[in-house]
């Protein structure tokens, strides 16, 4: 299977058509974007929405280390 951007087949249509012709290759269409549910992209956007509130920096082991140890 060849895939071949959208953004590469419509700069230059004709040379993809013609190549598709001689390697007798079909040409799909663009596939449709599915629909996300309501409650899908809620959960999508808090999860956006907590990207970066930690940083990346974090040492996780010693984090621990020291919740156990304060407890």
């Amino acid at each position: 299977m060849i895939v071949v951007s959208y953004a590469d087949f419509f700069s230059n249509p004709a040379f993809y058509k013609e190549k598709a012709e001689k390697s007798a290759i079909k040409i799909l269409p663009q596939k449709k974007e599915k629909k996300i549910s309501r409650a899908i992209q809620k959960k999508l956007d808090a999860l956006n929405a907590a990207i970066g509130i930690l940083p990346s920096d974090i040492d996780e082991k010693m984090a621990r280390n020291a919740r156990l140890a304060r407890q």
